[in-house]
């Protein structure tokens, strides 16, 4: 080979190499994450293990046609995701999708089945819990929620715990403080000496997608919201420090849920058949708690709070489902950070009653809220104006007609999915018949604070509602039924039901 064919061959290799180092294989980081089916389409969040571009195929199971997205580009500044979007599809139809990396490699096939028609009359059903804490989630509480075959998931808070298990709120002073430092690389927090604070809210996260979980989110569309312990610290209100840090690592983890704001709250609404659904933001614009109740005193911030009131009168729906992270009612309260005042709605009356008022006012009917944080499930009916009537009651059923009901208001929580038993307040008989307080319907024996031994031993593993909606049948009607998890069996177990009929 003479000097020049020498010379030629190099040059070709050397461009062949940096080729090959410019497009690196990639692959998929984690399962892809289904999100909320509206307008025809539907956001898929992926996460790969470098920078690159992917799309999706995906087709109706059993069809022949499949389609292809366009591109998403994925880079180290979103820590290699992006939502791809899933264009005309169609409603209560069953479909698989792939996802494939610009060398045309492909992942594995995923599934998912899709919503009912929008605006119109249908049945679903969805799952309901919040507190994935790592520490507890031995048992696979996502299979048991597969079987049930809901329509989609709420996650409502609490997706992980940023504060425990390796405190991130800490990890700026660890370099200073050698102690602090290891106990944060013993938890596993600590990897690097250069951690972020956002590379830790990521860390967080991939740890808490466990296969189960990953398993669930790439076949069940999964809606989320946060609450103090992934928004970042017990207890925590608009004043948190590394609140901006939180919303993108949430973002990075859940699908574009068309939020109403790019860079605040992260508050949305959605359609689902004929029901509006309203899910809210309880944390970036709430005052501290300690805070005296008054009006400049807010859990949602002015603009959140009227685009809320505004929707609920602009709504048709029989039903409005509202999500929040932290419970309606005055018993879930938590005070775990030696703050005064509660963690839910008992410290903020003041904007409470204006969602009363305004419902009242408005003649607002079919209200549905459904919560997690107080770790135990219960039921309590508020804003009544005279007694509560009921159709029938046994031990562990109750049923009820919305025509007897007037504006009244439903108040479901249940969690933990993954956590310990929290005792809430204990109920106060007197007022049981005041309708300035939430009447409760229902709430477990162990959930009783008197009857709760303190103890860091005693931990209830699973814990969700479930909830069937039914708005074709000529009395819609509403099933919220709870279950906790029989350790000797590994199964759920039913412990009560509440019926609403229209």
């Amino acid at each position: 080979m003479n000097n020049r064919l020498l010379k030629a061959f190099i040059v070709i290799m050397l461009i062949s190499l940096m080729g090959c180092d410019k497009a690196k294989p990639n692959r998929l980081f984690r399962s892809p994450v289904v999100g909320l089916i509206q307008n025809n389409q539907v956001p898929i969040l992926i996460k790969c293990v470098n920078d690159g571009d992917v799309r999706i195929q995906y087709q109706i199971i059993d069809g022949s046609s499949s389609h292809l997205t366009d591109w998403g580009e994925l880079t180290e500044l979103n820590s290699y995701t992006t939502n791809i979007f899933l264009q005309e599809i169609l409603s209560n139809s069953n479909y698989r999708y792939r996802v494939q990396f610009e060398d045309r490699a492909y992942s594995d096939w995923f599934t998912f089945k899709t919503f009912p028609k929008q605006n119109v009359a249908g049945k679903f059903n969805f799952i309901f819990s919040a507190c994935l804490r790592e520490k507890y989630m031995g048992y696979n509480i996502f299979q048991q929620i597969e079987k049930s075959s809901p329509t989609f998931m709420a996650l409502l808070g609490d997706q992980m715990y940023a504060d425990y298990d390796g405190n991130l709120n800490e990890l700026e002073h660890y370099q200073n403080n050698e102690t602090l430092r290891q106990t944060m690389i013993d938890s596993g927090e600590i990897v690097l000496n250069d951690t972020t604070i956002l590379q830790a809210f990521r860390n967080k996260y991939n740890r808490v997608f466990d296969e189960n979980y990953q398993q669930m989110a790439s076949r069940i569309p999964l809606l989320a919201i946060w609450d103090d312990h992934d928004y970042g610290k017990d207890n925590s209100d608009e004043t948190y420090t590394y609140k901006n840090e939180a919303r993108k690592a949430f973002k990075e983890n859940f699908p574009d849920y068309s939020y109403e704001e790019n860079d605040g709250g992260i508050y949305y609404k959605f359609t689902i058949a004929d029901v509006d659904v309203f899910v809210l933001d309880t944390r970036w614009y709430r005052s501290p708690m300690e805070n005296q109740d008054g009006d400049s005193k807010t859990m949602l911030g002015i603009k959140q709070l009227n685009w809320f009131l505004n929707g609920l009168n602009n709504s048709k729906a029989k039903f409005k489902i509202v999500f929040s992270s932290v419970s309606l009612n005055e018993y879930g309260g938590d005070t775990s950070s030696g703050r005064d005042g509660y963690d839910n709605w008992s410290s903020y009356l003041n904007e409470r009653n204006k969602i009363f008022n305004f419902i009242n006012d408005n003649n607002i009917n079919g209200v549905l809220v459904f919560s997690g944080d107080q770790h135990y499930p219960s039921a309590h009916i508020l804003n009544l104006n005279s007694s509560v009537n009921y159709l029938t009651k046994t031990d562990t059923t109750i049923k009820y007609s919305i025509s007897d009901m007037g504006n009244a208001i439903f108040d479901f929580s249940s969690s933990p999915l993954n956590y310990k038993i929290a005792t809430g307040h204990r109920l106060i008989p007197e007022n049981q018949n005041n309708p300035k307080y939430a009447h409760e319907i229902f709430r477990p024996e162990w959930a009783k604070p008197e009857k709760v031994v303190k103890s860091d031993d005693i931990v209830i593993t699973s814990v969700y509602g479930h909830v069937e909606i039914d708005t074709e049948s000529p009395n819609a009607n509403v099933l919220v039924k709870f279950f906790e998890l029989n350790p000797e069996t590994t199964e759920m177990v039913e412990i009560y039901q509440i019926s609403i009929t229209n």
